[in-house]
Formats: C-alpha cells, structure tokens, sequence
C-alpha cells in the first residue's frame, strides 16, 4: 500500500533542493477561487514538481511555440513561459473568463506577459481555429478519459514535438487500487477503467512514443519524425 504522507513528505523535501516554487502564489490564488465557487470550474493547478519537470523538458528541447490547454490562473503557462527563451510564445487556453483575466494579472506579476497569449473558450473549439504545429503542448484539460480532443493535438504537435500531460497520478491510483481520492467525485464510477484506457490508446498511436513518470506523475509523449 502506498503511504501518501511519506510522499508528500519527499516531495516537499525535494522541492525545497529544487529552491522552491516561484508560482506558489498562483496556486494560493486557486485554491482561495475553488473555496469561493467550487470545484465545479475544475482550477486544480499540477502542482510545482509536476510542471518543474514539464518546464525542464521544455527548457532541454526549446520550443519556439507552446501551447497550454486548462490554464486556469495561468500556472503551468508561467512554468512553461519562464523556461524558454524570448521570442518564444505561449498560447493559453481556459474555458473560463475569470480564470484568463487572472491568468493575465499573474503574467505581468511576474513579467511574463509578452510570452504569454491567453484564450478564452472550450478546448475543443478553440482547438479546431488554431494553427499548427506547436513545439510543445502540455494538456491539462483531462481527467480520468481520454480528452475527445486528442487527435487534433497530436495533429498540432510537430514531428520532434513534445506533449506533456499531468494527472497521471490516476494510473497508480488505477494500478494500485489504492486512490488517494475518492475519485469517483470527480471523474465518475468508472474512473479508474477510463484511465487505464486512455493509457492503453496512447500507447497504441503510432506516431508517438509515449512514457509515464510516476513521482512525480507526468506522462511524455514524443511525436516521431
């Protein structure tokens, strides 16, 4: 059985090695916002050892055009935005004006906002009006099931593209059968058999190769050339 508090224990004795979180303050923000409306607008942020590693992939290949779907208050597009170079872009994609509104404030907090190009409206939609390819997409807009979006952000992303996708935690979850949640509340009855699914369907797209990191959860895919 997995013991979560050890972990978190290592995870922050890890981070604090890592000097810390420069974005602490935005997941501050999004925890006050979900006591306020919810977790019905899903603002659950990755998390700094997560999008550490997300931002260290990205800072090795250095792509030039990022794309950032579920942004919320902008946390994984600010990672992703300090890790490459100027010149580089970031485009943000959040279904909720709020959210972008304080995705814009965070990114000129912390002098960003020339990287950083925010988008209202439903992944998918947007999705379906942007033009490709992009260097790097990270997904954040899933939980548990394959998004009904994959195939055109594998159709976006360049050949020697990456895609990074967090809340692979749900595959130990899956494995294990030992949640760290009652996930069922956010993901429905079925949770667990879905994220196993959508593991086993991106393993089988044949233009990527795709691994799991599981401390911290991350899950990589390279498109091949």
């Amino acid at each position: 059985m997995t013991d979560w508090n050890s972990r978190a224990r290592v995870e922050e004795r890890i981070l604090g090695l890592s000097r810390g979180d420069p974005f602490a303050q935005v997941i501050r923000g999004a925890e006050i916002h979900r006591e306020r409306h919810g977790a019905v607008c899903g603002l659950y942020p990755a998390g700094p050892q997560v999008m550490r590693l997300a931002a260290t992939i990205a800072r090795a290949a250095r792509p030039m055009r990022i794309l950032d779907l579920g942004a919320g208050f902008g946390y994984s597009s600010l990672w992703l935005a300090s890790a490459v170079g100027p010149g580089a872009t970031v485009t943000a994609v959040d279904r909720f004006p709020e959210h972008v509104e304080r995705a814009g404030s965070f990114a000129g907090q912390f002098g960003l906002a020339d990287r950083l190009e925010f988008v209202t409206g439903e992944v998918s939609a947007v999705l379906e009006r942007l033009d490709g390819p992009y260097d790097f997409i990270h997904d954040d807009a899933w939980f548990a099931a394959a998004p009904p979006y994959l195939t055109r952000i594998v159709d976006l992303l360049r050949p020697g593209g990456t895609l990074s996708m967090p809340n692979w935690f749900l595959l130990e979850d899956a494995i294990t059968g030992n949640p760290r949640r009652y996930w069922s509340e956010f993901a429905g009855p079925s949770w667990a058999a879905d994220t196993l699914a959508y593991a086993e369907r991106l393993s089988r797209i044949p233009c990527l190769d795709v691994t799991w990191t599981m401390f911290p959860a991350l899950g990589i895919a390279v498109k091949r050339t």
